[in-house]
């Protein structure tokens, strides 16, 4: 899988496996991004093959403006990270997944996050546990980020801000702590923002001052977040801590789910209010737009040592908290404990009643999203933005596909996403994952994704949804978006790969012993392909019988049917397994058995463009040629496309016939200006009409066919598509199967002068996902009363005069065919004066290129 082109193509705020985009760099400047995952080994430099173990040893190589990307895990150590620089931090940023995050935990009795005497530091997206420490000391420091992450922490304060530190900015973080505070911010620390974060207190039996304690500390903000405790203070304000502002906050002192406090020693309601700000603190310091719940006879605000017990005798004695609310803020603890926050119920007080011009209000909530206009909520504080950390949002209709890629790789595919929401937002709704078997998950707002995958067939993409930022600890359920992919082609040379005769392919000279199987190794690159098109000619057998070629297990289907003595030959394409096919020898005889490589199908190469079939050679009656004389021995005709096939066109699908040959003898089809290649297409005898399906490489648009005999023979040739640069069709290779035996019991030969239809099998290339443009099938005729032909053509489509197959009387033949098979079936026609039985067997499909679609790459 390309994950650098799926990273640029998603990069604007998007998690890749690592958790975001990657980055790149000049061979004379450190790298953007440095990496660090729990799939590391020895040799780690940092990138993102070869990641490092530790976050702490990263955080050691890295210069201002590098970005630290932790993969999910748990790594328990303690970090502290050097210093970026004004407008180029450091950035330590973790991963929030389907059901993974990256996890920093306690070790060894020490924080995992410690920031002394540091500067230009972002903390994001990262999971920070602790017990009996804190999670995230901050002492001394300056333009400190903390943002999207989630902290917890038991026994002791989560965050310990403290010494001159100044801009530390601790925002969209979910919190959950135990017998302990949340986040103490002590004397001479000052401009703390404390943004969009949901709080959550179990205190038990252990009850600290407040779950937010500000002392000494000045122009402390604090806005936008949700703050729930457990009958204890929310927010305490101590000492010189002037210009506090508290704004679009929720705090609830009130127990969750009951009126009963927790644990025992309960303190007296009267000392624990909601807020409280000491007389020192009160000089420009502003409490406005607010939700305050608190517990049953506590008071809501203590200013300046009097206790109020609700905003309004707050706002008429003091002036302040002209638009708090008082009451039940309506919470839902909606999967609080996987870090997803606090959601709103559908009646709280809270929505669309913020303050929009609140210093410091985040743009986008906890949980990523943007602002949600409820229609039938007022929007009293000057827009639609709700007070607390999370947006009350509606979860939106989503409706996503998957296609092939507009690429030049046939295998890689996109899916795309489109979402429908009846409330007006001013920002972004939701995170999608995208992931595929054995491929990164790509996590994103709105896609499209893109994966590479490396055989033809059913690939599919599993998308989730969340409207929490991937914030919970199981992953949401998986809706697969499928499609069929398919290979393209690339024409070789012919190749001989097997000759039992010659030991090539083979360690021996022999022939295949009755009903003997046999691995044939691949050259490479063919090996790695998905299926690959082979000229099979059989010679020499010593009884009738037939040949099989597959990738594994042996089906019923067939691809060559001979007589005694016969040398005939016929075009496979057959899927690969393992770089190699599998030939077996289905007679009581032996045979020899020869192979020539003509393609393969693989992620490089073209697609296929079907064409109706046209006669580009016929030396009967100058097409193609000067004159209508027969090719003579051992000659050659080069035939001239330009015509037909586009410019860059590098192999075509031609049906090559001969007629009245005066001997034996074999048609090469190559590309001109070389040797004739020791390789062969049709063999014939003499005065045989005889034809076969050839995929060969060109070159200029030219084709070269030569004759190899002692004698003349008359040459047909009709090319039916071609392989050209463009978005064009590609192969889907399916285990080989058989559609059709008119001999089986209940089934009827085809008649004198009669069309049947034939059906494919539905099950190898379903409709779901599966659009099909052409069949690849090896028909068959035998039991033939008379001599004909065979000519096979679209279901729809009026019967053209070409013939797929020429037969004679008693003869068995086989052809591999291709036909346009847009409704699942296709017509067979029988232009003989007897009844046939024919056999047809399913190679594989075309699948049609995906229209073009507004939005493609």
């Amino acid at each position: 899988m390309r994950i650098s082109r799926s990273a640029t193509l998603l990069a604007a705020g998007l998690l890749l496996a690592t958790g975001l985009p990657i980055g790149s760099a000049s061979a004379a400047e450190p790298a953007d991004t440095i990496f660090v995952a729990k799939s590391c080994e020895d040799g780690a430099d940092g990138s993102e093959q070869r990641p490092f173990c530790s976050i702490s040893v990263a955080a050691a190589q890295a210069e201002p403006g590098q970005t630290i990307v932790v993969g999910p895990g748990i790594y328990q150590e303690s970090v502290s990270p050097p210093s970026g620089e004004p407008g180029r931090p450091i950035t330590i940023r973790g991963y929030f997944g389907p059901g993974e995050r990256a996890t920093v935990s306690t070790a060894n009795g020490k924080p995992p996050f410690v920031l002394t005497d540091a500067h230009d530091i972002v903390l994001d997206r990262i999971d920070i546990s602790a017990a009996n420490n804190p999670a995230l000391v901050i002492d001394s420091s300056t333009d400190i980020t903390v943002t999207d992450g989630w902290i917890r922490s038991v026994n002791v304060n989560a965050v310990d801000l403290r010494g001159d530190s100044r801009r530390v900015t601790i925002s969209r973080n979910a919190a959950s702590v135990t017998r302990t505070s949340f986040m103490t911010i002590g004397a001479g620390v000052t401009d703390t923002m404390f943004v969009g974060n949901s709080l959550r207190a179990t205190l038990w039996t252990q009850r600290p001052a407040a779950l937010i304690a500000v002392a000494d500390a000045p122009r402390t903000t604090a806005t936008n977040n949700t703050i729930v405790t457990d009958c204890n203070v929310g927010v305490a304000v101590t000492g010189a801590s002037t210009g506090f502002r508290l704004h679009n906050t929720i705090v609830r002192t009130r127990p969750v789910g009951s009126d009963t406090c927790s644990g025992t020693a309960m303190p007296d309601p009267a000392t624990v209010p909601a807020v409280i700000v000491d007389s020192a603190a009160t000089p420009d310091s502003h409490v406005d737009y607010n939700v305050i719940d608190s517990a049953p006879g506590a008071p809501a605000y203590a200013w300046s040592g009097t206790a109020y017990p609700n905003p309004s005798a707050f706002h008429t004695a003091t002036g302040q908290s002209a638009h708090d609310i008082g009451g039940d803020a309506r919470l839902v603890l909606d999967g609080f404990t996987t870090g997803a926050g606090w959601s709103l119920a559908w009646d709280s007080p809270a929505i669309d009643s913020a303050w929009t011009d609140a210093p410091g209000r985040p743009a986008i909530d906890l949980r990523g999203n943007g602002h949600a206009d409820k229609p039938d909520m007022p929007n009293t504080g000057g827009g639609f933005v709700d007070r607390g950390a999370t947006e009350l949002v509606h979860p939106p209709t989503l409706s996503f596909w998957t296609n092939r890629a507009y690429s030049d790789n046939p295998l890689e595919l996109i899916t795309r996403v489109e979402a429908t929401n009846p409330w007006t937002m001013d920002g972004p709704l939701g995170h999608l994952s995208f992931s595929a078997e054995g491929r990164s998950t790509i996590v994103d707002r709105t896609g499209p994704a893109r994966f590479t995958f490396d055989r033809p067939g059913l690939a599919c993409v599993q998308v989730r949804r969340t409207l929490n930022g991937f914030r919970e600890f199981s992953a949401p359920a998986a809706l697969d978006s499928c499609t069929y992919l398919g290979a393209s082609f690339t024409a070789v040379t012919p190749q001989r790969v097997l000759n039992t005769r010659a030991g090539v392919g083979v360690p021996r000279t022999t022939p295949l012993n009755p009903h003997e199987e046999i691995e044939l190794p691949l050259p490479a690159p063919a090996a790695t392909s998905s299926a690959v098109v082979l000229n099979l000619t059989v010679t020499n057998p010593t009884s009738n019988g037939y040949l099989k070629v597959y990738p594994t297990a042996e089906p019923m289907a067939s691809n060559i049917n001979f007589a005694a003595n016969q040398t005939i030959p016929n075009l496979v394409t057959v899927p690969v397994a393992n770089g190699r096919v599998r030939i077996k020898n289905g007679s009581a005889g032996t045979v020899h058995v020869l192979a020539d490589l003509a393609g393969y199908y693989a992620s490089a190469g073209f697609g296929l463009t079907s064409a109706t079939p046209t006669r580009v050679l016929d030396t009967r009656s100058a097409v193609g040629v000067p004159g209508t004389t027969p090719v003579g021995p051992n000659g050659r005709v080069t035939v001239d496309l330009s015509s037909r096939v586009p410019v860059g066109t590098t192999a075509v699908v031609l049906n090559v016939a001969v007629t009245k040959p005066t001997t034996g003898g074999h048609l090469t089809a190559f590309p001109p200006g070389g040797a004739v290649p020791a390789t062969s297409n049709l063999n014939f005898v003499p005065g045989q009409t005889a034809n076969n399906m050839v995929i060969a490489p060109v070159v200029d648009r030219k084709i070269a066919i030569s004759y190899g005999g002692s004698g003349t023979v008359h040459v047909l040739a009709d090319v039916s598509g071609y392989f050209a640069p463009g978005i064009a069709d590609t192969y889907l290779p399916v285990d080989p199967k058989r559609i059709l035996d008119t001999r089986e019991p209940g089934s009827m030969p085809v008649g004198p002068g009669q069309t049947i239809m034939v059906r494919v099998d539905p099950l190898a290339c379903p409709a779901f996902g599966c659009r099909t443009s052409t069949l690849v099938a090896n028909v068959t005729v035998t039991g033939t009363q008379s001599p004909g032909y065979l000519t096979v053509y679209p279901t729809g489509e009026s019967r053209p005069a070409a013939s797929v197959i020429n037969f004679n009387k008693g003869e068995t033949i086989a052809n591999l065919v291709t036909v346009k098979s847009l409704v699942g079936s296709f017509m067979l026609y029988n232009s003989s004066a007897g009844t046939v039985h024919v056999v047809v067997d399913q190679a594989g499909y075309y699948l049609a290129a995906p229209p073009l679609e507004t939005g493609n790459e």
